[in-house]
Order: structure tokens, then C-alpha cells, then sequence
């Protein structure tokens, strides 16, 4: 694993790990049902194994779309990207939660559907972001200037977009990635609640609805660490390929 990512996550520890085992700790302690903390364990991992996919596939196939639609926005690839930008605030993730458990109840499978349910704002946020910071990498601004020596190297035009221009517009899609991880979140708690999924929303809401301050508080207090740990990833990722933590000796490979 880089590094950036290990001192991210050994940064986290304080706001990550310790309010999912205080969570934990909580739920054996208050929580009415006697195997409350194993079953907010086992709900945690579900949770991530939702998100954490979704995040990952939504953030890198919009990034790569929305960076396209910057480089030739009249092919396929730039017109998806473009859609995908302007489409981001019309499709929230509870909402397509919901359509994605009406269509599970009509007989289609429930993993691939609440993993592409979740993958989609993610893409639209990713797109979003990529777009303009594509555009000022291939620019004339300052922003343009590590593609304007690689491009005066002599390097061909392929490696040119896929180390020097493209980092640049991964970078600032992972360093906002936060609001994405919130859409996630929100929408896996619809999601294991509306298909009925053992995640950690499925027990909050359950919890809520039977009245259990108790039973809901600790798994909030743990749904907050994990939340916490997938921006402290997002995070790790931008540092590792922010390349302004590089160093500025040029590119001198294909």
C-alpha cells in the first residue's frame, strides 16, 4: 500500500476507528438484543463491501469520462462524460436506491443493482470534477504546464494525457470525494433497508422504527467512523497522486 495512503489511515485512527468501536463498545453495553455488538460488526462489513466498491468503480469510470469529455467532448467517450457531469444533482442515491429495489422485487439481482445504484452519483460527481481540471491541464494556464514540457520533450501525445495531464484531474476528484462518500452512505442505508440487507443502515433504521434510542445511537456513532475512514482513503489516494507531492524531476519513460 503508498504511503500517503498508510499515514492517511494512521491519521484517521482518532475519528475512524475509534467511533466504530465505541459504536461496537455501546451496542453491547445499551443495546437491547444481546448480540447487538456482533450483529453491528457484521453490518459494518456489509456496509463497507456496498460502498467501498461503488465508490472505487463510480470515482475511476467517471473520472475517466468526465477527463475525456475535456480531450474530445464530441466523441462517445466525451459525451457520456458530459452527461454524467450535468446529470450528477438530478440523481441522488436514495432515489435510485428505490429503483433499484423495485426492480430487485421484480425479479433481478440484488448485489449488481445496489452496486451500480451506488456507483452512479459517484461517476456524476467524478465526471463533474474531471471535466474542468482536464481542461486546465491541457490549458495555457499555469495548471498546463508540466503537459507543455512533456509535449516540448517530445513525448508522444498518448503518454502526455496518461502521466502528466490525467493526474492532475484525478486529484482534485479524490480531495472532493467527501460528498460522495455522504451519497454512499445515504444511499446504502436506503438501500439495505428497502431490499433488506444485515448491513449497519438496515439495523439503524430498524432501530428507529421500533423507538430504540438505544439500539440506533451506537450504530450512527459507528456508521460515522466509517464514513470518516472511506474520506481518510479518498484522501490517502489524492495525496498519492496529487502530482504536486511529486517530484518535479521530468517524466523520461513511456
Amino acid at each position: 500500500m503508498p504511503r500517503p495512503v498508510i499515514r492517511r489511515l494512521i491519521d484517521a485512527v482518532p475519528t475512524a476507528v475509534l467511533p466504530m468501536v465505541a459504536g461496537v463498545g455501546l451496542s453491547a453495553l445499551v443495546a437491547p438484543q444481546p448480540d447487538a455488538a456482533m450483529a453491528l460488526l457484521r453490518g459494518l462489513v456489509v456496509t463497507l463491501l456496498l460502498t467501498l466498491p461503488s465508490l472505487a468503480v463510480g470515482t475511476a469510470l467517471g473520472t475517466l469520462a468526465g477527463s475525456w469529455a475535456a480531450v474530445a467532448p464530441r466523441s462517445a467517450g466525451g459525451l457520456v462524460g458530459r452527461l454524467l457531469a450535468g446529470a450528477g444533482p438530478l440523481l441522488p442515491g436514495f432515489l435510485l436506491a428505490a429503483v433499484a429495489a423495485l426492480a430487485v422485487r421484480a425479479g433481478a439481482s440484488a448485489a449488481p443493482l445496489g452496486w451500480t445504484a451506488l456507483s452512479i452519483p459517484a461517476a456524476c460527481q467524478a465526471a463533474r470534477l474531471a471535466r474542468p481540471a482536464m481542461g486546465r491541464a491541457l490549458g495555457p494556464g499555469p495548471e498546463g504546464g508540466a503537459v507543455r514540457m512533456a509535449r516540448g520533450l517530445g513525448l508522444d501525445e498518448r503518454t502526455v494525457l496518461r502521466h502528466h495531464a490525467l493526474p492532475q484531474a484525478v486529484a482534485p476528484v479524490m480531495g472532493g470525494l467527501r460528498a460522495a462518500v455522504l451519497a454512499a452512505m445515504v444511499g446504502a442505508v436506503a438501500l439495505e433497508s428497502l431490499l433488506d440487507l444485515p448491513g449497519a443502515g438496515a439495523l439503524m433504521v430498524d432501530a428507529a422504527r421500533a423507538g430504540s434510542a438505544a439500539g440506533a445511537v451506537p450504530v450512527l456513532v459507528a456508521l460515522g467512523g466509517l464514513t470518516a475512514l472511506l474520506n481518510a482513503l479518498g484522501l490517502g489516494v489524492r495525496d498519492w497522486i496529487d502530482p504536486a507531492n511529486h517530484s518535479s524531476t521530468p517524466y523520461d519513460g513511456a
